[in-house]
């Protein structure tokens, strides 16, 4: 059976702020992953966090500018980063501290073998950064958020970005370098 196409993103958009289930759906599908790899990455409680996540990026749709510079992509993921940073930053004030779980392993059978273990160590090494970097890195490398949106997500300087993705980037080559 085959599925009807996908209308265009902005039509799916409007329907979508205007509460189409189906719309909504639609982007759940399209988008869900992205927030999901960022929640399983950066939270101790992704399943919470991604529920939260979509809840805010539904009721925040029609601030969504589809002539602006960034693509649905790109907000979804920023919206879910800042997100993020919000609830670790309420989780420090609490006292509380989580560490990011492991990660599963890949789950795809059309990647080579050697591909598929060199991308188990690379995520591997990433769960061994701090919070910070791996945040960065996740956004700018993985998700294509631009540093400055970083900066301003994090509430820190454009260097200061610069120089954790600079530290992360050494750290991981590193641990890559020293894994079997």
């Amino acid at each position: 059976m085959m599925r009807p196409p996908t209308p265009p993103e902005s039509e799916l958009l409007r329907r979508a702020v205007a509460g189409e289930r189906e719309a909504r759906a639609a982007l759940l599908e399209a988008h869900g992953p992205v927030v999901w790899g960022l929640c399983r990455r950066l939270c101790a409680e992704p399943e919470d966090a991604y529920q939260e996540i979509w809840e805010k990026l539904f009721r925040r749709l029609g601030q969504f500018d589809p002539q602006g510079s960034a693509t649905l992509r790109t907000w979804v993921a920023r919206v879910a980063h800042h997100h993020l940073i919000d609830r670790e930053r309420t989780r420090r004030r609490r006292g509380e501290v989580a560490p990011v779980e492991e990660l599963p392993p890949v789950e795809s059978g059309e990647c080579r073998v050697g591909f598929r273990l060199e991308l188990v160590r690379v995520e591997e090494a990433l769960t061994r950064l701090v919070p910070e970097q791996q945040r960065v890195v996740l956004a700018h490398c993985v998700h294509g958020v631009p540093m400055k949106d970083i900066a301003a997500d994090e509430g820190v300087a454009l260097g200061t970005v610069k120089a954790r993705l600079h530290r992360a980037r050494a750290e991981l080559f590193r641990l890559v370098r020293r894994s079997p």
